[in-house]
C-alpha cells in the first residue's frame, strides 16, 4: 500500500494541528471546500492559487 500526501502553503504546523484534530478540539469538516479525484489536481490547484470560488481546502483522492 502506498500513501502519497502533499500540501502547499504550510509552515510546519502539522504536529500541532494533528494533535488538535485527535483531541476533537479542531473539527476540519467545514474547512474542506471540495473533494475531487487526483486526476483533477491541476484544475483544483489552479483554482486555489487564483483564489476562485472561495475555496479553502481541496482534498484529492486517488
Amino acid at each position: 500500500q502506498i500513501r502519497m500526501q502533499g500540501s502547499c502553503a504550510i509552515s510546519g504546523e502539522y504536529p500541532a494541528v494533528i494533535k488538535l484534530m485527535a483531541s476533537g478540539k479542531l473539527v476540519v469538516d467545514d474547512l474542506i471546500s471540495k473533494t475531487a479525484p487526483l486526476s483533477e489536481g491541476q484544475f483544483w490547484f489552479d483554482k486555489l492559487y487564483n483564489r476562485e470560488d472561495n475555496l479553502l481546502k481541496v482534498v484529492l483522492l486517488p
